[in-house]
């Protein structure tokens, strides 16, 4: 093989490109989800009072717990994947689930009655 043609071979390679970073993040993301509802849909699936309790808090919550839960670890997850970057601010975003969790806590124990703690508890 001759240096122009390596050079060319190399060059037509050089054109080729991958798919980038960011689109395979977000890609790998979605797949992620679609998968996690459809394992849960058909391994537990809806409750049967779905519409009633879909009007409490506490449903709800577990949505915004999990969400956030979510997103923090893909914001580690990418800064982790990434060599040099800083992930201080990533690794204080994975506390954010944990302490909306203790807080739902403390504001539920502040709407019953004390006789009633150690029954919510469990």
């Amino acid at each position: 093989m001759r240096t122009d043609d390596l050079i060319k071979a190399l060059d037509a390679d050089a054109t080729s490109k991958a798919m980038p970073l960011q689109s395979a993040w977000w890609l790998a993301a979605g797949a992620a989800a679609v998968i996690a509802a459809v394992v849960f849909l058909l391994t537990i699936g809806p409750r049967p009072d779905f519409m009633a309790a879909a009007h409490t808090m506490r449903f709800l919550s577990k949505f915004v717990f999990t969400i956030v839960l979510a997103v923090s670890a893909f914001a580690l997850i990418r800064a982790l994947s990434t060599p040099g970057a800083s992930t201080g601010r990533a690794m204080a975003g994975m506390a954010a689930a944990p302490v909306l969790v203790a807080v739902a806590v403390v504001l539920e124990l502040f709407m019953v009655p004390e006789a009633l703690w150690g029954t919510k508890m469990v």
